[in-house]
């Protein structure tokens, strides 16, 4: 952890949190911190900034914050796309949803989507937070992506997208990472864009019918990699390959 997250539930007084969870065990026993020592801390969906650890008593560490400010936004807000995968799968995705800041995050069905993934516990909101958290502790993100479970695939881009998105092309990228294409990233890039919304398709790929109406719906392909790369790795090296091009402009 490079952030110590803390929520409302934490708090004991103004300014005051007590942890006793894998927090608390990360404290002690890899940071190997005492009493009266600093560390990053954040409030969940809040400001980040310093605390200092004011009484280890067995497993419960408090700890007193100060220093707050809020993070600043982001250039351009990521909005990520997932046919949704495999229940440890999703697991990896949504860490590395938390790592990079991602806005929000839509699991939807598609042809290769294996019906039964859609009752998985991990769906449910206390079950999956946890992950988002640890990838939100680990690149030092205070903000939990947003998750939302779409279980039809043509409503979601014919309705929900021109709902919810802006359709400017100056002001929205719409990524479609396709090993068909040769057309590298930086090739539908728009450094103006002020939001970004990646569709990462299942194992085995999108279908035929899915890849004409999203590039109906404006999306662009690019080659992402020479390879064929699992779901949760074509996720990490978008998002990485997006960054790139933000800092480069």
């Amino acid at each position: 952890m490079n952030l110590i997250l803390l929520s409302h539930s934490d708090m004991i007084d103004d300014d005051l949190y007590c942890i006793a969870d894998n927090r608390s065990d990360h404290i002690r026993n890899l940071l190997k911190l005492t009493v009266g020592e600093s560390l990053n801390v954040g409030i969940l969906n809040g400001r980040s900034g310093r605390g200092t650890i004011e009484q280890i008593q067995n497993k419960k560490i408090t700890i007193r914050t100060s220093e707050l400010t809020l993070q600043p936004e982001a250039a351009i807000q990521i909005d990520l796309i997932c046919a949704l995968p495999r229940p440890q799968t999703l697991k990896k995705i949504l860490i590395t949803a938390g790592i990079f800041g991602i806005r929000q995050i839509h699991l939807i069905r598609a042809n290769r989507v294996e019906k039964s993934y859609y009752q998985s516990m991990l769906l449910q909101p206390e079950n999956y937070e946890r992950f988002l958290i640890e990838g939100m502790s680990q690149g030092m993100i205070t903000r939990m992506p947003a998750v939302s479970i779409h279980q039809k695939f043509k409503p979601f881009f014919e309705d929900f997208i021109r709902e919810n998105y802006t359709d400017s092309e100056a002001e929205s990228l719409r990524l479609l990472p396709e090993p068909g294409t040769q057309n590298p990233l930086s090739s539908a890039w728009n450094s103006k864009a002020k939001e970004i919304i990646l569709a990462v398709g299942p194992e085995g790929g999108w279908v035929d019918f899915e890849l004409s109406l999203m590039k109906d719906c404006r999306f662009l392909p690019f080659k992402l990699s020479e390879s064929i790369l699992r779901v949760e790795h074509a996720v990490t090296a978008s998002l990485a390959q997006i960054e790139l091009l933000q800092f480069a402009n």
